[in-house]
């Protein structure tokens, strides 16, 4: 249509989020595997979640009524953010890539309002990291990138 008499004018941005033929291929044919995928993440949670027992570590619980699907397994543990960043230093210069969690949503500028403080979700934002979890990791990799995490966070 016509928008300030031009056509293809536009005021705001706007996006294309039709996927290609190659990614609806793509996208299909990981459904077939979904189930396997979701059972080994959840493996892979659950492995992590029995070597942080009677730790600091903590990490995102699952309800009753859902089934958490764990994309990403991420920790949080009683420090601050620096000592968050020299945590996930050491385990880079140990082979282990971790990432920081998403900035809460409230900091974005986009979402941003003057004022607007969430404590818990900047707490948890800065003093967790996400670990790798991807299905192919196997046992004696899991169990190194375990210690790895409980041996930096006793050198904090």
């Amino acid at each position: 249509g016509l928008v300030s008499g031009r056509q293809y004018w536009h005021d705001v941005i706007g996006y294309n989020y039709r996927m290609t033929n190659i990614q609806a291929a793509i996208g299909c044919a990981q459904l077939e595997s979904s189930d396997k995928i979701l059972e080994q993440k959840r493996a892979l949670a659950h492995y992590y979640m029995d070597h942080f027992q009677n730790t600091e570590i903590s990490w995102q619980k699952e309800s009753d009524d859902v089934l958490h699907s764990y994309w990403m397994f991420n920790v949080i543990m009683d420090i601050d953010i620096n000592q968050r960043n020299t945590m996930m230093d050491k385990l880079n210069e140990k082979g282990i890539e971790t990432r920081p969690l998403f900035y809460p949503i409230h900091t974005m500028p986009i979402y941003y309002k003057k004022n607007e403080i969430h404590p818990v979700c900047e707490k948890i934002n800065s003093t967790g990291f996400s670990i790798p979890s991807y299905p192919e990791l196997n046992t004696n990799q899991l169990d190194y990138i375990a210690d790895s995490i409980k041996e930096a966070l006793n050198g904090v």
